[in-house]
């Protein structure tokens, strides 16, 4: 389909995303700022959440010189039509012949009279700046326009018909414009700058916009050792290690890999920056840099994903001094990686500019969502261009992989697409931030007391949240917004169930695992999770550090299926670690060890009681899981889901000590422990024969019902639904019980 619109005319896209990630107060904001021209200010101005800097400034395509742009140029509605007009290749005529029926857009092009440009006039004029993914300011108070977010403008603007700008008349003109222009001077591409704030709590919104087609900087601080301790922060959950700087540098490296699927070989790109040159004695500096990538070049040395680390530079800067030599060594840097990125260039059809400047007029408007309705009219009533369904589809897909939009295409979310994702941003940040950025007013400081403590957020807290004057413009779009960040595993819902009825309860609060930071000081694994009670198996991580995203994701998930064991008076809920109640005799035990997430079934009396039944579901529950939170963040439409996993499987002897991984487990008919000395087949409780799907006819526990489904289950059957699909399972349990 791609292949198809490309051929009937395309553009190249000159677009790079430069991720400047890294420990907190290490120098991110200030190195940002030096990069864009900008003044670096006095004293640490932490980044709350994520910053995001674009149209100051790009590279000179033919002279590969860096272009500083003035923020009053910027402009978000011509870039589209310059990015065309410059680049634009007319397709193969036959092609065109042949497709002429099948796509709308090349009768248009047909009847378009309009003469093509020159080459040389192609090379002469070109905007400074170029972007086909406008945005207002970084600012929360302007990028949610309360101007298009009350109701009374909703409801007016639901109430207009939408009508096309952009007719092929005014694109023509648009464009005759942009050359008699005397700014467009330059054939120049565009690079946006992500500044990723270092605190341990956006850990798990910040890999939600990471991807391959980006260059990724990880910045540390060079005037303390790799190895040197951290103060005043704890270590990720599971990590018994001290915190240093080795470790934030691995925690780093290992979440881009980890986040970011591998479609092209060494892509993504990633950088080492050190700062705080200014703090080294000058004659010592040089000796310190031989050090620090010394250091960096033996904690990565079996690193699988070496290929990926660009280890030759060895930038040490001062992010406080504009004339730093060095600062210009970093932009030649950044410019050779970018003009070796495979994505630098990217062919782009034609066919889709129409729609995509509808949807930049509607962003530099303040307008942050559109439902499908409105994107479907957008692209209906155009008289440039119309795709048919698939295509539009494509579009939108392949637009959320660009990260231009934020489109899911599930049953619960398709219905909207935000057309600027800096309201992701922003949704994130309205909750999950840091304590120095908690809102000042009384009332707001205790609902983020309470979620710190607890983990959990009521829904009319988290309304009074966006209702916050920078928040505004989510409350109209609330629902959707909710079931954005349950789709995210940011948040999860907190189910209850009527014990005399069955019925589900009304959900009004929320887990957010990610803003939990107590480690888990009771006795229960000591006591209750003891060899002769338990199985173990673990999911195992490449690197030494398991990016702290995934398990506070997987950790939601749980929350979502089922309830969070109380113990001695406790919730067992804590920063990398879960206990959870699956019934009156089994629970469940989810927690991060080193580069494993350990999954523990606990029975009330005796590990040998535990149904194999229980503990293959919710193994399969647990895979099926974090494959589908990594696919996430994999989802473009050029990486498929059935790239390798970031992990595998090991099973635990009778002693849950040591460890066999499931392929040999399943080679082997009977693993002996050689550190116990004694046959094992622990293993084969996790994996239970799944040929008999159905309870025996006498089964007591039977229960008739009608679900559309043709079969007749049990309770005990309806359970196991929950590990497949966990909406479907409560829905069905529930018409069962009812009966």
């Amino acid at each position: 389909m791609l292949d198809k619109l490309l051929g009937s005319g395309s553009y190249e896209s000159f677009d790079m995303r430069c991720m400047v990630t890294g420990q907190f107060a290490v120098g991110k904001s200030s190195l940002v700022k030096l990069l864009v021209g900008d003044n670096v200010p006095e004293g640490r101005q932490p980044t709350d959440g994520i910053s995001l800097i674009e149209g100051r400034c790009g590279l000179d395509l033919e002279t590969r010189s860096w272009i500083m742009v003035d923020p009053a140029t910027y402009n978000a509605l011509d870039v589209v039509y310059n990015k065309v007009l410059m680049t634009s290749v007319e397709g193969n005529e036959s092609e065109q012949t042949k497709t002429q029926k099948k796509q709308p857009v090349d009768r248009q092009k047909k009847d378009d009279t309009h003469p093509p440009m020159s080459e040389a006039t192609k090379s002469k004029v070109f905007p400074v700046n170029l972007s086909d993914e406008p945005t207002t300011q970084p600012q929360a108070a302007h990028v949610l326009s309360p101007k298009m977010s009350s109701s009374e403008s909703k409801r007016q603007q639901m109430k207009k018909k939408m009508t096309t700008k952009m007719t092929k008349e005014e694109i023509r003109k648009r464009m005759e414009k942009v050359l008699k222009s005397g700014k467009y001077k330059m054939k120049v591409g565009r690079l946006i700058f992500w500044d990723f704030g270092g605190q341990y709590v956006y850990y798990t919104t910040h890999q939600t916009f990471m991807t391959f087609r980006a260059l990724f900087l990880v910045v540390f601080d060079g005037s303390k050792k790799l190895n040197e301790e951290v103060p005043d922060v704890l270590c990720f959950p599971g990590q018994h290690m001290t915190p240093t700087p080795a470790v934030f540098l691995l925690h780093w490296v290992n979440s881009i890999l980890t986040y970011c699927k591998v479609v092209y070989a060494g892509i993504p790109k990633i950088l080492f920056v050190a700062t705080h040159k200014d703090k080294i004695p000058v004659e010592d500096v040089e000796t310190r840099r031989a050090l620090l990538y010394s250091e960096v070049e033996e904690l990565f040395r079996d690193h699988e994903g070496r290929n990926h680390l660009v280890l030759d530079k060895q930038i040490f800067v001062n992010a406080t001094d504009k004339a730093d030599q060095e600062i210009e060594d970093l932009k030649e840097a950044i410019t050779e990686l970018t003009f070796d990125h495979p994505c630098w260039g990217e062919r782009m059809p034609n066919a889709w500019v129409p729609l995509e400047l509808e949807i930049a007029e509607l962003v530099a408007a303040g307008k942050q969502i559109l439902s499908l309705e409105e994107v479907e009219e957008l692209n209906t009533i155009s008289k440039v261009s119309v795709l048919d369904l698939e295509q539009l589809h494509e579009f939108l897909h392949f637009q959320h992989s660009l990260g231009k939009i934020v489109y899911i295409d599930t049953e619960q979310l398709r219905d909207y697409v935000i057309i600027n994702p800096l309201l992701m941003v922003e949704v994130m940040r309205s909750f999950v931030t840091d304590k120095v950025f908690w809102p000042k007013k009384k009332s707001m400081q205790e609902i983020f007391r309470r979620m710190s403590d607890s983990g959990i957020i009521c829904r009319g807290d988290m309304y009074s949240i966006w209702d916050q004057k920078d928040f505004r413009a989510i409350l109209p779009y609330k629902e959707f917004i909710f079931n954005i960040l349950i789709h995210l595993d940011i948040l999860a819902e907190q189910r209850r169930y009527d014990i005399a009825t069955g019925m589900r309860l009304p959900v009004e609060n929320y887990f957010v695992p990610c803003m939990v930071t107590e480690r888990n000081t009771t006795s229960f694994m000591v006591k209750e999770c003891k060899p002769e009670r338990a199985i173990c198996l673990a999911f195992v991580f490449k690197g030494t550090v398991i990016p702290p995203a995934l398990p506070n994701r997987l950790i939601s998930a749980c929350l979502s299926m089922w309830n969070v064991k109380q113990y001695k008076g406790r919730q067992l809920l804590f920063s990398g670690f879960i206990g959870l109640s699956f019934d009156k005799s089994h629970d469940i035990v989810v927690c991060v060890e080193g580069n494993k997430i350990l999954l523990y079934i606990v029975h009330r009396t005796s590990s040998g009681l535990i149904v194999p039944d229980i503990a293959t579901g919710v193994k399969e529950c647990l895979v099926t899981t974090m494959e589908r939170i990594s696919d996430f963040y994999h989802s473009t439409i050029h990486a498929k889901s059935s790239e390798k996993s970031p992990f595998h499987v090991e099973y635990s002897c009778s002693e849950m000590q040591c460890f066999i991984s499931e392929k040999e487990a399943l080679l082997e008919k009977g693993w002996v422990c050689e550190k116990h000395n004694y046959k094992d087949r622990n293993w084969l409780v996790w994996n239970q024969d799944k040929k008999q799907e159905q309870c025996e006819p006498n089964c007591p526990g039977r229960l008739v019902f009608t679900h559309n489904l043709d079969n007749i289950f049990c309770i005990f059957e309806i359970r196991k639904f929950n590990f497949k699909d966990s909406e479907t399972y409560r829905e069905t349990e529930l018409k069962a019980t009812q009966m």
